[in-house]
């Protein structure tokens, strides 16, 4: 499995950088490929006119591209490190983990597994990479304590799930080369925690039935300090997980806590501080005759979506953010 983490890639790093698909001969694939992955093999079958192929969508934690290797091949590895979900987007394919196939549209890989693959001459693939630490951490977050062994997924995906859903999304999004998260480190960093809590909570593993236990009682202490840690952090990229850190409980004892005691969700909470933080801003910035626009406010306290800022202020305050920052009523 192609690594497009590592340099010599041929693609450009940042999120907000468009990354220009790639044509190499599949025998240059291939030689990249093995210099990083030594038991990594790939066996052409028939070879194709138009050469190897792929597209580079997303890089941050999470690597998101598109890729085909110019040919019917077989392939696989005996030493993958990483988390790997994969979806044809054009051809066919037959996936087959430590010898038992996987029948689903979307097969989900992980580390020290054996694979081996089968795709069609017209393939194309749209592949997430996760690194196993990051999805291991973000594990531990939601237990409240290290796992005690390896996360190990069901490999068959349906589409129909969310993460299959999630999946189709991002094929459809990143047809023209670049994301819409891509605006921001903000937007990446939150569209990234969506990804990992949407893996762990839609599709089953071992620590499933964990996770979907009932927490003991919500500790009020506990609520106090995740929605001190909002205030204090409000104008910084936090996620789910930070707040769940810093309030010392597990993320599903923090969410049954908010929606007990606060009638909505940690995030939706978070929210509701940016846009008070905002609001106020914007009330100063009237007073004083600032020269600070409503856009440099929204993105301030996190809000890249300006249409969506302006949506929300409006329900809130009963006027566009415009109207307060030119003073009126």
């Amino acid at each position: 499995m192609k690594d497009l983490n590592s340099q010599g890639s041929g693609c450009t790093p940042g999120p907000s950088t468009n990354h220009p698909a790639v044509t190499a001969g599949t025998d240059q694939l291939r030689e990249l490929l093995e210099q990083h992955y030594p038991s990594y093999y790939l066996q052409i079958v028939k070879s194709h006119p138009h050469g190897a192929r792929y597209q580079l969508l997303h890089r941050g934690k999470i690597a998101l591209y598109t890729a085909s290797y110019g040919a019917e091949i077989r392939t696989g590895t005996s030493e993958s490190f990483n988390f790997y979900a994969i979806m044809p987007l054009r051809g066919g394919g037959e996936v087959t983990l430590n010898g038992g196939d996987v029948t689903a549209p979307i097969s989900l890989i992980g580390p020290q597994q054996k694979i081996d693959m089968h795709w069609s001459l017209d393939h194309e693939v749209i592949v997430m990479q996760i690194p196993s630490a990051f999805l291991q951490e973000a594990l531990e977050t939601y237990l409240g304590d290290p796992p005690k062994e390896r996360l190990r997924f069901e490999p068959g995906v349906n589409t129909t799930s969310a993460l299959g859903h999630t999946f189709r999304m991002l094929s459809s999004a990143g047809t023209g080369g670049t994301l819409p998260f891509a605006a921001s480190k903000l937007a990446e960093h939150h569209f990234e925690q969506f990804l990992l809590h949407t893996l762990l909570s839609s599709q089953s593993h071992n620590y499933s039935h964990e996770l979907g236990e009932l927490p003991a009682s919500w500790i009020p202490a506990a609520l106090r300090r995740a929605t001190r840690y909002c205030e204090d952090h409000a104008g910084e990229p936090i996620c789910l997980g930070d707040i769940a850190a810093a309030a010392r409980v597990s993320v599903r004892t923090l969410q049954l806590g908010f929606r007990e005691h606060l009638q909505t969700t940690p995030m939706a909470y978070l929210r509701s501080v940016r846009l008070a933080h905002a609001h106020a801003d914007l009330v100063r910035i009237a007073e004083t005759d600032s020269q600070t626009t409503v856009t440099d406010v929204a993105l301030r306290w996190g809000f890249t979506h300006l249409g969506r800022f302006a949506a929300l202020y409006r329900q809130t305050y009963g006027r566009p953010p415009s109207s307060t920052r030119q003073g009126r009523r």
